[in-house]
């Protein structure tokens, strides 16, 4: 699979989704299992927002166009996108990382961020999750602290003079 990721469309997520959705956190490899689904937390949440029972998360899907239909490469959430430091999840199946889809994804979150007049985003990560952690720091996270489950915080400031 030779596609490059400016071929593929980030849109929202939509109740229709669940089969791609379905498809996506089983093909998120080992990796993607520990660090972005563990214990099927997303996955569980990621349905309940297909059902409406979360309208305070946006999800954004990163879609590749191949011969079987449409295909989930990524997926980029906002949980409680009404506060105006929302909490920021990712995950990228397997065969799509390495190529900048993480950048793209999370900067379309970051902008829609900033739209709302948003302060920043925080999330948190494994300590073991070092590809993770690289990119969001390119991205202009800075890691702040422990959260109490052990993982660890980041946060996105972003310059925003409505923010008191």
């Amino acid at each position: 699979m030779e596609k490059i990721i400016e071929d593929l469309k980030i849109r929202l997520v939509t109740p229709e989704d669940r089969e791609k959705i379905y498809n996506f956190f089983r093909q998120l490899g080992e990796e993607g299992g520990t660090f972005f689904n563990r214990n099927g937390g997303n996955e569980r949440v990621t349905y309940e927002f297909l059902d409406g029972k979360r309208p305070n998360h946006i999800y954004w899907a990163a879609v590749a166009h191949t011969p079987e239909g449409e295909e989930i490469a990524g997926l980029v959430f906002l949980w409680q996108k009404n506060t105006k430091i929302p909490w920021l999840g990712i995950g990228i199946t397997e065969k799509w990382k390495g190529r900048h889809l993480g950048r793209r994804l999370m900067t379309t979150a970051k902008e829609w961020v900033e739209s709302v007049g948003g302060g920043g985003i925080c999330l948190t990560t494994a300590p073991e999750n070092l590809r993770g952690q690289g990119l969001y720091e390119r991205m202009g996270y800075e890691r702040i602290g422990t959260y109490p489950d052990g993982e660890f915080l980041y946060l996105l400031t972003l310059p925003n003079e409505n923010v008191k």
